[in-house]
């Protein structure tokens, strides 16, 4: 069983965000395999230094559907946006910071993926939610 599994109640109904949403699903269940399959520092590193860009990525493109749409709350969801950027960038830092001893890198990439797995599920719940109404009461799919 999946780390994070996708299910309808995460659909904001927007068809690109969803997909972005599926695929942040799997990178973060990449991370979390690599983690359990005993994978050391450097394979950690490359999957949350993806999962850090591909979520900048998926970030800008809803921040430019926000400008585009006018979309009335997004300086708090921005705000959000930036807030989980610098935690995932702390992440990183306390990963690489192990000073040779694997034990806190490991530590430090569960405590991430725990975060991570509240923090979507309830960011996408109640806050992209809202701008999947907003869009699609627009018109927008």
């Amino acid at each position: 069983m999946a780390y994070m599994e996708w299910n309808t109640a995460l659909k904001v109904g927007i068809a690109i965000f969803d997909d972005e949403h599926k695929k942040l699903i799997a990178v973060i269940n990449r991370l979390h395999e690599a983690l359990q399959a005993g994978c050391g520092q450097a394979d950690l590193l490359r999957e949350v230094d993806h999962l850090i860009d591909y979520t900048a990525m998926h970030f800008r493109h809803e921040e430019m559907y926000f400008d585009d749409w006018s979309y009335p709350a997004a300086k708090p969801h921005c705000a959000s946006h930036a807030a989980l950027y610098g935690k995932m960038c702390g992440f990183r830092h306390a990963i690489t910071s192990s000073n040779g001893s694997g034990f806190h890198g490991l530590r430090a990439t569960e405590e991430m993926l725990k975060f991570l797995k509240s923090w979507w599920f309830d960011h996408i719940l109640i806050e992209d939610q809202a701008y999947g109404t907003y869009l699609m009461n627009k018109g927008v799919r």
